[in-house]
């Protein structure tokens, strides 16, 4: 056994917290990454990459003792910060030069497990420093452990100020600068002079770089080595004109090479005596839209009129109307065709409204925020309209949301809080007596599974509000397809009033879709799809919906995946996906089958087989340890990495919702329980004991830890609930008190099991490790798999059940400690 030493500098714990600080700025930064230079789908990996990581550097301490000897130990710690923060750099690089195949083939395959592997490379390097730290002080392992938890709080923060000023790449430099930072603490401590003055160079390199990032693109992301850019990417220059970052998103407009006007849908009968001249806006290198130039003529942007999103303006001209997700500004210009009394436009990306209005861009699209009759919002616009006291005539929202992590989330899969049944009703809620909602999605020959699903959100709320029969309330058109290359994608709308439609209001409707030869889907009185017609008629719907090839139940606030239609039990029924927008919306889900098959393989292969295998060749040693309290260990860290990690995401899940984009949710969620765990790490010192006790206070933190995770199950939605309108510094301010009541007692957890395990089964402490880090990796895609399969509540469910599984085992580790 190594010899335990006290902690005896000040300086190791600011390393430490400087390390972490580094590690978990990267690890979020990543998210942010992978959603621009891989699908959204696989953004959230960047968390289990890391965690991976982290838990592999603790098997490799446990496993290479002498690698790390204990009189050098303040020199290795900043040999691994360095080479922390210059394999950030190396992978970073490399990652942005691997072809990326989204494909189950094995080309495909391998592209994505080298991509993750090279990530994990900094992690790893960062584990080990971490692992090495926090065991070899055991004596100090409370206020160590605060310190890296309360470093890792920082790093989140550090996402929302570097992001905007230094672009994605220029952070992941300030994130290796920091990483250099380390090594320079770690190295002052020892005086070594060499490693000293090259951790010292290293950082300011770094930060020099990170600086002037911004403006000479020192590691450049290659537009778009996402192989899918949008629509109408093939006929855009990917040279980028203009390039903003902030924590929402990537922000980039390109030039275009058109010879056509570029739109959703417009309608084939449109003869354009002029082509206006178009930019291209790109949100995460997947979800595109049109900035068109305007000087205030209407005739050079009359295409709008014929266009099938703007058929509601056609049977309530004349009108207020607030535009969810303003974008390039196009559905702000359709309205202003129409001749409205007002244009509210609400935005969540403020990067945008800058860049589009009163920014780079506002000369040439006529600086629409200076129009009398348009008002613009940065703000949430669920949130939003909640606080509003206005009722508008037009409510719109034409494909927003769609293939980016702006809507997928950094961390989920395709949760989306304008898409759900109580969104829906709080929209109808705020028409005035003649309003109407307007949504358009993708309308997929066979398979029109947005435009249903639409529709049964419709149902849904309509009936919620009280309405007999939905049908007098909704219409449903859709451009055609294009029959010369077979395109199986046409745009859907869907308009819902919120009185039943007047006969004058179906007549014009019809007749516009008939002038404009759009598809009429669905009026009260005729329907060229059934479909749609079984959704709205109370008789059928619901037979309907559940045994309809594709999920369409409208989505909830608790399950809010609109975009995920594909059932798990059909993860392999490769009939059910197309060439159309759809399958690429599906197929989140069998990448969500195959990467937890991959976190499974990844943790036993690389955390929990090399352990077992060196225990296997110490058989002497082995033998002397009690197989029964090695399990019961086992069993209580297995629970609270498990319950850690679904209890954390499930209220990501929820507090997206709550606060409107998911990166607010993920950076307030880990900083939030990443500072109350460390303060509750810093506490525990005090319950840990030899005494009974101090027992005893530690078994009644993780029992009030249980009780408070329970209640959060179903107590949180209530509060948040009844706060969704407020604005959005105290729906942060009510987050972080709700967090910090739950963290404390987690910081408990896993102190009290490390001090019982070295005293019963100390040998067995890194399999414990282990045991914890696996079941976080696999843990962070089972959270998604069972808010998809299940909702949110599921998930935070079977968290506070793992604890109540702590709890018990905790008291039979209290009882064999005695």
């Amino acid at each position: 056994m190594l010899p335990a030493i006290s902690l005896t500098d000040k300086k190791t714990p600011f390393g430490l917290a400087l390390l972490t600080c580094a590690t978990l700025l990267m690890e979020i930064t990543f998210t942010r990454i992978f959603s621009v230079t891989m699908w959204y789908h696989f953004a959230f990996m960047a968390i289990s990459v890391a965690m991976f990581g982290m838990a592999m550097g603790s098997v490799i301490v446990y496993l290479r003792p002498k690698w790390f000897p204990q009189e050098k130990i303040r020199p290795i710690l900043a040999k691994l910060s360095l080479s922390f923060a210059a394999s950030i750099v190396v992978t970073f690089w490399l990652h942005l030069h691997i072809p990326f195949i989204p494909a189950l083939t094995f080309i495909g395959v391998a592209s994505i497990i080298l991509t993750f592997l090279l990530i994990t490379i900094p992690f790893v390097f960062s584990g080990i420093a971490v692992s090495l730290v926090l065991t070899r002080f055991p004596k100090d392992v409370g206020k160590l452990y605060a310190f890296d938890l309360i470093g890792a709080a920082i790093g989140c923060i550090l996402l929302w100020l570097f992001m905007r000023p230094l672009t994605g790449p220029g952070v992941v430099l300030a994130g290796a600068a920091i990483g250099g930072a380390s090594a320079f603490v770690f190295a002052w401590e020892e005086n070594k002079k060499k490693l000293f003055y090259i951790s010292g160079f290293v950082t300011l390199t770094l930060v020099l770089m990170a600086v002037l990032q911004p403006h000479y693109r020192i590691l450049e992301i290659r537009w778009v080595k996402n192989a899918w850019g949008g629509p109408m990417a093939q006929k855009v220059d990917m040279t980028p004109m203009i390039e903003r970052w902030n924590s929402h998103a990537s922000v980039t407009v390109f030039n275009t090479t058109q010879d056509t006007i570029l739109g959703w849908g417009l309608s084939e009968t449109f003869k354009p005596d002029y082509i206006p001249k178009q930019l291209y806006l790109l949100i995460d290198a997947a979800a595109g839209t049109v900035i068109t130039q305007y000087d205030n003529k209407p005739n050079k942007v009359k295409h709008f009129k014929y266009d099938v999103t703007s058929l509601a303006h056609h049977i309530r001209p004349e009108s207020d109307v607030l535009v969810i997700g303003v974008g390039g500004g196009r559905d702000i210009l359709t309205s202003l065709m129409f001749n409205p009394k007002s244009v509210t436009g609400v935005e969540i990306n403020a990067d945008i409204l800058d860049l589009v209005n009163s920014g780079q861009m506002g000369d040439f699209t006529g600086h629409l925020d200076l129009n009398p009759k348009v008002n613009f919002y940065n703000d949430e616009a669920r949130s939003w309209v909640e606080r509003s006291n206005k009722k508008f005539d037009i409510i719109q929202a034409s494909l927003i949301d769609s293939w980016a992590a702006t809507s997928a989330g950094a961390f989920v899969l395709t949760e989306n809080s304008l898409y759900t049944r109580e969104a829906w009703i709080e929209f109808i809620n705020h028409l005035s007596d003649r309003g109407v909602l307007t949504m358009s999605r993708w309308w997929v020959r066979g398979q029109p599974g947005e435009m249903m699903r639409a529709t049964s959100l419709a149902y849904s709320a309509l009936r919620e509000l009280g309405v007999k029969n939905p049908r007098n309330h909704v219409l449903i058109a859709a451009t055609d397809f294009d029959q010369e290359t077979d395109n199986p994608n046409g745009v859907g709308t869907i308009i819902v009033s919120k009185r039943p439609l007047s006969k004058n209001d179906v007549e014009s409707f019809t007749n516009t879709c008939k002038q404009m030869k759009f598809r009429i889907l669905l009026t009260p009185v005729e329907t060229e799809f059934q479909g749609f017609a079984k959704i709205l008629d109370p008789s059928t719907s619901k037979n309907f919906t559940e045994n309809y090839k594709l999920n369409i139940k409208p989505s909830t606030d608790d399950n809010p995946f609109f975009f995920n239609m594909l059932r798990f039990r059909d993860i392999f029924n490769n009939t059910l996906e197309d060439n159309g927008v759809t399958g690429f919306n599906m197929r989140a889900i069998t990448i969500l089958g195959s990467l937890f098959g991959m976190v499974i393989l990844m943790s036993l292969l690389g955390l929990l087989l090399p352990l077992w295998l060196h225990e296997r060749g110490n058989k002497s040693e082995v033998s002397k340890l009690d197989t029964k309290a090695v399990w019961r260990h086992s069993i209580y860290f297995a629970a609270i990495g498990l319950g850690f990690i679904l209890v954390e995401i499930g209220q990501i899940q929820r507090l997206t919702l709550f606060l409107g984009h998911p990166v607010y949710s993920l950076v307030i969620v880990l900083f939030s329980l990443l500072l109350a765990t460390g303060i509750g790490s810093s506490l525990s010192s005090k319950w840990i004991g030899d005494d009974e006790k101090s027992g005893n206070r530690a078994f009644i933190a993780i029992t009030v830890l249980f009780i408070i995770s329970l209640l959060a199950v179903w107590v949180l939605p209530l509060i948040t609930s009844m706060l969704y309108g407020s604005a959005l510094t105290p729906r942060i301010v009510i987050s972080i008190v709700l967090m910090f009541i739950m963290g404390i007692p987690m910081g408990a957890a896993f102190p009290t099991g490390l001090r019982l395990a070295s005293v019963e089964v100390e040998r067995a402490t890194p399999w414990l490790w282990a045991i914890n880090g696996a079941l976080s990796v696999v843990g962070s895609v089972l959270a998604m798999i069972l808010s998809i399969g299940y909702g949110i509540t599921a998930t935070c469910l079977v968290g506070a059940l793992c604890y109540l599984l702590a709890v018990v085992v905790l008291k039979l580790n209290l009882k064999a400690a005695k």
